[in-house]
């Protein structure tokens, strides 16, 4: 059975807005593939930004929620949305996450299989990754895509917006 995707309005819009610019002018576009990019010396907006990807995933798998939240924008206007369910704030997204998983070991490990960046502005990018989550305490597998728009800060890249759709194996 195959699971219906649901894309906030808000978000699509955001996707939408953010994106035709760059979608006019580069047909495929994106800076950094981690299929096919090479880790330089010098460090580009978009492989910043994957690192910082990379850091979150590596946080989840300590099993440190503050940590993996930290590249979240801490405000009321966070918007995540994870399948069907929306997450208004970063304190929403926190009180979820610290009650979903009370026993932090339950949390799993992520496997990043890919991950993608578009610069879409000079502070505004658009980040796509796909991933795999197992359990140790079963042998349940969750695979899954995520759809992020990122801004510049004063304290470095964070997300703003994300969407992640999911599916168990």
């Amino acid at each position: 059975m195959r699971s219906r995707v649901i894309i906030s309005p808000v978000l699509f819009v955001l996707l939408l807005w953010f994106s035709w610019p760059v979608m006019a002018q580069t047909p495929s576009g994106w800076q950094f593939d981690s299929l096919t990019s090479a880790r330089s010396a010098s460090t580009s907006d978009s492989q910043e930004i994957y690192e910082v990807l990379l850091k979150m995933l590596d946080r989840w798998n300590a099993h440190d929620i503050e940590g993996h939240l930290e590249v979240y924008l801490h405000s009321p206007d966070l918007l995540v949305v994870v399948d069907s369910e929306q997450f208004n704030g970063w304190q929403q997204l926190h009180d979820s996450y610290v009650n979903g998983y009370p026993d932090r070991n339950s949390m799993g490990y992520i496997t990043p299989a890919r991950i993608q960046v578009k610069l879409l502005k000079p502070d505004l990018a658009l980040a796509l990754t796909w991933w795999s989550i197992s359990f140790p305490t079963s042998k349940q597998k969750v695979v899954g895509n995520t759809t992020m728009n990122l801004q510049r800060f004063a304290d470095g890249w964070k997300i703003v917006a994300a969407h992640s759709s999911t599916a168990e194996m």
